[in-house]
């Protein structure tokens, strides 16, 4: 197994933004003799900035594995360092900035990338002093199949747009002196950044994937020349002619290989293969050997999954451990077991479904893009009592690895951005889909209290979870069938189902305080902590920091209001419960509830029992009590609740 060798991307970030401004400023001291800038020179240097920040997360330079090869680190840095001089000229030559010292700009990016050169070799040196050699299987890539008549066609298409653009700027198709120089260069541009992109290759994966590599050779195309321009102060160029030129040229490109596209696809198959040595040539078949050992075969599939499960977790004996422990390794067997690594599950309906006991997936749910429907197709691959076993990096887990991760001063303030990225903006409809876009749901932020909650709604009973390392590993066993809430609540707004009047149903708001699916946990919260004084749940990790405080300050139920108004709701009444928490209470107080209208502040703050049998008394009591004279009670609780509130602080969690 590789072993990646990271250094922390802030303190890489840091070393460089200094060596940038060493470079800038040195060179500034060496071209005029003095630290000052001028104001020009202060925009310039906060374009340095901005290009070298965007390229370094584009080249992906601050989380250079050193594991790999020196040349690799040679070949990223000598990168970044082109890519940042191509921004910089063609910034410069695209605004008309033709005022900057070329000597200054250049030199900055040589200079600066000499200093990450020695740098970064001295990181490499220090991480592998211990003579660590770096095991990997290189394995031999084909050769790319260059296509000679698309090439052929594209070198005509340059030459063609080349001249149509002289025609729009001067009405001829003569090219003067300079412009036959500059097309020269642009041909000798075009055979090197096509064989540096390899846009000529045969095996792209879809049309998509060809473009963007058409796209990124007339890109580096066009930074080269301005490159140029600006190192040889050819500014009496035409911007119009020379830039319009490669804006035309990447339409026209994307128009002849979508032709070649079509006509490569139409293309296959396109005759029958009628004789036998057309087949051999074309399916390039071989017979297959039928001595197979099935009794062997068979006694291998029917063996305990005990012992393939050793060899799976041989680097990480705790998961094992925690199998081992939690279920009876012993009576299943490695037929009615499967281990996976996807983040996707296609499950086949056939007649005859093969269902199994034991689905173990190593890959964490936070890479899972569609996590309900890979709960649910693993929920139908299994048996009734089967177990699902995976993991995920929670965000208390995460939290606590980032905090250690980076210096405490910077922390909070990176910890705050990340929370906003990847907390809020899957939440809110407006950014939910920007979100997805980039990320494609990779490495996103759950909750151990979703991850479980989730597993709950697709029909599962979690059996037991277990800290493992930087993981949250969860056994869970397929019990209920799936829920048929179609939309569960995800937003800041939640709506609840509870007991009305008369036993009938209605929709209480709140603002969410818990984490989502954090509903579908009531049951396993009640059996692993029971209840503590006053009716709620022990250490009830569902509710959120932000939660907490909303619920000190009464802030969680505003949304209640609208209730109210509507009738639902009195302003003094029994709570209005969930399904679960219902059904804890006795037969006759279950029937005696719904005789009355339930409220936003219930009995308990009036009474504050301790004991949920106090709970249970305390709000018979008031029934009995609104039964015989519902205004005067309705008047009496509500200062008696006041007066406790605000003079006694008293609160429910």
């Amino acid at each position: 197994m590789n072993r990646s060798r990271t250094i922390s991307p802030f303190i890489l970030g840091l070393i460089s933004f200094f060596l940038v401004n060493v470079s800038f400023f040195g060179m500034n001291y060496w071209k005029r003799g003095s630290f000052e800038l001028s104001l020009l020179y202060v925009k310039l240097l906060f374009a340095f900035y901005f290009i070298w920040l965007f390229v370094s997360l584009f080249t992906k330079k601050f989380g250079f594995d050193f594991s790999k090869s020196y040349g690799a680190l040679m070949l990223l840095l000598a990168r970044s360092t082109i890519y940042v001089v191509y921004c910089v000229a063609l910034m410069v030559v695209v605004m008309g900035l033709h005022g900057f010292s070329r000597l200054q700009v250049f030199g900055t990016c040589g200079l600066f990338f000499i200093w990450e050169v020695i740098v970064s070799s001295f990181c490499y040196m220090m991480i592998h002093r211990a003579d660590v050699a770096y095991a990997g299987t290189d394995y031999a890539k084909p050769k790319p199949k260059h296509l000679l008549v698309l090439s052929v066609s594209d070198f005509f298409l340059v030459t063609f747009i080349f001249f149509i653009m002289n025609y729009l700027k001067r009405g001829t198709f003569h090219l003067s002196p300079e412009y036959e120089k500059l097309l020269l260069v642009i041909y000798g541009l075009w055979f090197v950044t096509a064989f540096i992109t390899r846009k000529f290759d045969s095996g792209f994966r879809n049309y998509y994937y060809a473009i963007a590599q058409w796209t990124k050779a007339v890109v580096f195309m066009a930074a080269t020349v301005a490159v140029f321009v600006f190192a040889f102060g050819l500014f009496h160029y035409s911007r119009f002619q020379v830039l319009g030129f490669f804006v035309v040229l990447i339409m026209a490109e994307a128009v002849l290989y979508y032709i070649y596209y079509v006509r490569k696809t139409n293309g296959k198959n396109g005759h029958d293969i009628e004789s036998i040595e057309e087949i051999k040539t074309a399916i390039k078949q071989e017979n297959l050997p039928f001595e197979i050992d099935i009794e062997g075969l068979r006694l291998r599939l029917t063996r305990p999954v005990k012992d393939k499960l050793l060899k799976v977790f041989n680097d990480c004996h705790e998961v094992f451990d925690f199998l081992d422990q939690t279920l009876d390794l012993v009576s299943i067997i490695r037929i009615e077991s499967a281990v996976i690594h996807k983040n996707e599950l296609y499950y086949q309906k056939t007649d005859n479904p093969v269902y199994i006991r034991l689905l173990i997936n190593l890959e964490r749910v936070n890479n899972i893009r569609w996590v309900n429907r890979f709960f649910l197709e693993a929920h139908k691959m299994l048996l009734p009592g089967g177990y699902f076993v995976g993991r995920v990096n929670t965000i208390g887990l995460y939290r606590k690895h980032f905090f250690e991760k980076y210096p405490k001063y910077f922390s909070h303030i990176f910890y705050f951005i990340n929370y906003i990225f990847r907390r809020v903006f899957p939440k809110l409809s407006v950014t939910r889909k920007l979100y997805f876009m980039i990320t494609k749901g990779e490495n996103r932020a759950i909750s151990r209290a979703e991850t479980l909650g989730r597993l709950c709604f697709c029909g599962f009973k979690i059996v037991a979870e277990s800290k493992i390392g930087d993981d949250l590993y969860f056994i869970a066993q397929k019990v209920k069938t799936s829920s048929i809430d179609e939309n569960p609540s995800y937003g800041p707004l939640v709506k609840f189902s509870r007991m009305g009047l008369n036993g009938n149903r209605i929709d209480v708001y709140k603002f969410r305080t818990m984490h989502p699916y954090s509903e579908y946990l009531q049951e396993y919260i009640y059996e692993m902590n029971k209840l503590q004084q006053g009716g709620k749940f022990k250490n009830d990790f569902r509710v959120t920091t932000l939660g907490r405080f909303m619920r000190r300050a009464w802030l969680d139920e505003l949304p209640m209001l609208y209730n109210w108004i509507k009738g639902e709701m009195n302003l003094v009444g029994v709570r209005p419960l969930s399904d679960h928490y219902f059904n804890l209470y006795p037969a006759d107080l279950q029937e005696f509830r719904k005789t009355v209208v339930p409220g936003l502040v219930p009995p308990f703050y009036a009474d504050l029992p301790k004991t949920f049998d106090e709970i249970c008394e305390s709000e018979r009591k008031y029934i009995n009590a609104y039964m015989a004279h519902p205004v005067r009670t309705q008047w009496g609780y509500f200062w008696k609740a006041a007066w406790n509130i605000v003079v006694k602080k008293a609160r429910s969690c």
